[in-house]
């Protein structure tokens, strides 16, 4: 099905809300999902394969394992990166404003294309991002120069499996220089090629039927509450004017 950028902007807040999450997360998470929609990066059908994971993860904090004025390397405990991305980003682009550059780790975390949404919002600061993940079988790799809106974003297979993988990403950010990826051209697909923003926003976003209405029933579970909420005010509270 087709849907609008607002519409999914609306129903993923509501869905965030539902699942637990804090007001400001809710719009930030909200946020990145509908700029990877939009992008042609499929961020409702990243988040189908998160929403099984995060009631678990309300509660489990993330820890910072070492930082200084140009790194910080954070354990997220087997969360999305919709938990910490954000606060992680935003550290990240203040060490590359003072000092040129960053490095930003976050270890055991999943779901991690969902933070390449972080990025976009940075990119009228002047800096450059190159970020880098892999998984059992394929390296990924995301640049993002700046005053940038759509990453590119390049994916080589693998020789071999990798014998152990901890779940990272890692995130550089240069004030000074653009950062590209030293990939070979063997095992590369080539950079994904889609139609533009507005040519997408014009012919509406293709979301899954099925997330659609896994996310619209966790958005009920608020407006219920808030009804239930509703009521009682009515029922048992008087107002104060007259």
């Amino acid at each position: 099905m087709r849907v609008s950028l607002n519409e999914i902007q609306v129903v993923c807040r509501k869905a965030f809300e539902g699942i637990g999450f804090a007001p400001g997360d809710c719009d930030d998470a909200a946020e990145m999902i509908a700029w990877l929609q939009l992008q042609g990066l499929d961020g409702i059908g990243a988040l189908k394969n998160a929403l099984a994971f995060l009631h678990d993860e309300v509660d489990r904090p993330f820890a910072t394992c070492y930082e200084d004025a140009g790194q910080l390397t954070l354990d997220a405990h087997g969360q999305s990166v919709l938990r910490c991305a954000a606060q992680a980003i935003e550290l990240g682009v203040s060490k590359a404003l003072r000092g040129g550059s960053a490095l930003i780790r976050i270890r055991h975390c999943h779901n991690r294309l969902l933070l390449l949404g972080y990025l976009a919002r940075c990119a009228d600061q002047g800096l450059n991002f190159c970020v880098y993940w892999r998984d059992a079988r394929q390296e990924r790799v995301a640049t993002l120069s700046a005053g940038q809106l759509i990453p590119s974003l390049r994916v080589q297979a693998l020789p071999q499996p990798a014998d152990s993988d901890e779940q990272s990403i890692n995130v550089l950010i240069s004030r000074h220089f653009t950062l590209l990826p030293r990939l070979s051209a063997e095992g590369i697909d080539p950079e994904i090629t889609r139609p533009s923003p507005a040519r997408r926003l014009a012919d509406g976003l293709e979301v899954d039927d099925e997330v659609w209405s896994m996310l619209k029933k966790l958005g009920e579970q608020v407006l219920v509450e808030s009804t239930e909420e509703s009521r009682r005010r009515g029922a048992g509270e008087s107002s104060d004017a007259r």
